[in-house]
């Protein structure tokens, strides 16, 4: 293992709260972490009051004034916040020359199934109500984000709403009844997420919904009339399955569908973007799909 994969493993190794830790103490844990991974220097940041949630513009000098990057947070719809991935978000940004809107959304198990959600669909109509293009919006998201960004692609669909240009799916966990193979094969292996801490953080969320509710766990969902959508994921993740499963079901569903994973990478290794060459490189990939769909949109 090269040593900037070494010392990656090792921040998540020695940081992360123990499997004891109550709520708070997690989310507390999870923030200090993700506070020792540098942010650019060049970064503008904006709180935004959307209607009660808590946003945040990220804005880069690559930034146009008409594309913007719908963010959508990981952490298991339990932790995470804007300041916890900011990196990642303003960075994805910057690759596509877009406006970042990230938010913080409710987080179980305070608030369950389906708040996220709602919470989402308020950030994407209050940026329509903005001005703002749909054609021009993108949404993404990393992990329980990237959930979340499917969901809420399919309930734009269902609710007949103006869709956006598409959507980024980062080492999205879009199974919360952990059924791949998978959650066996890869555990201990991925030293960001186990099956134990997954099962309860879905417990948590779901709060004795189904697991195989499309809108809780997009792999059950009908996929049909979603636009262009981009799943990344890391070879040793637990969750890798449900991605090569969201992947096959999408293409059968006429979804312009991209997929790419990354050998040896781990869950979210995106985040580490100011030490990792693999991050970079995913950066630059959302980036180039996202500038594609922004560019053929403007053509059009």
């Amino acid at each position: 293992m090269k040593d900037s994969l070494r010392k990656a493993h090792r921040l998540f190794k020695d940081n992360l709260p123990s499997a004891g830790a109550t709520v708070e103490e997690l989310r507390v844990g999870v923030e200090a972490m993700f506070a020792l991974l540098p942010v650019a220097n060049d970064l503008v940041t904006e709180k935004v009051d959307i209607d009660g949630l808590e946003g945040e513009w990220q804005i880069l000098p690559e930034s146009a004034e008409d594309r913007v990057l719908l963010y959508l947070h990981g952490g298991g719809f339990m932790y995470g916040s804007i300041n916890s991935y900011r990196i990642e978000s303003s960075e994805m940004g910057r690759a596509a020359k877009a406006r970042v809107l990230s938010i913080n959304y409710r987080l179980a198990p305070e608030h369950p199934f389906p708040a996220p959600i709602e919470d989402a669909l308020k950030a994407y109509d209050w940026l329509l109500n903005q001005g703002y293009q749909p054609q021009n919006i993108i949404i993404g998201g990393v992990s329980a984000g990237g959930n979340l960004t499917a969901a809420l692609l399919m309930h734009i669909r269902d609710t007949k709403s103006p869709m956006p240009a598409g959507g980024v799916m980062v080492s999205p966990w879009i199974d919360l009844g952990q059924t791949g193979d998978t959650y066996i094969t890869k555990e201990g292996v991925d030293p960001v997420v186990t099956k134990e801490a997954l099962v309860q953080l879905a417990d948590n969320y779901l709060n004795g919904v189904s697991p195989n509710v499309p809108y809780a766990s997009p792999i059950y969902g009908d996929l049909r009339g979603l636009p262009p959508i981009y799943v990344m994921v890391g070879e040793s993740e637990l969750m890798l399955r449900e991605s090569l499963t969201f992947v096959a079901q999408a293409a059968l569903a006429g979804v312009d569908i991209r997929f790419r994973s990354w050998p040896s990478m781990f869950h979210n290794w995106l985040s580490f973007y100011s030490s990792l060459e693999e991050a970079k490189d995913a950066i630059i990939s959302t980036g180039n799909f996202m500038n594609e769909l922004y560019e053929k949109n403007q053509r059009a």
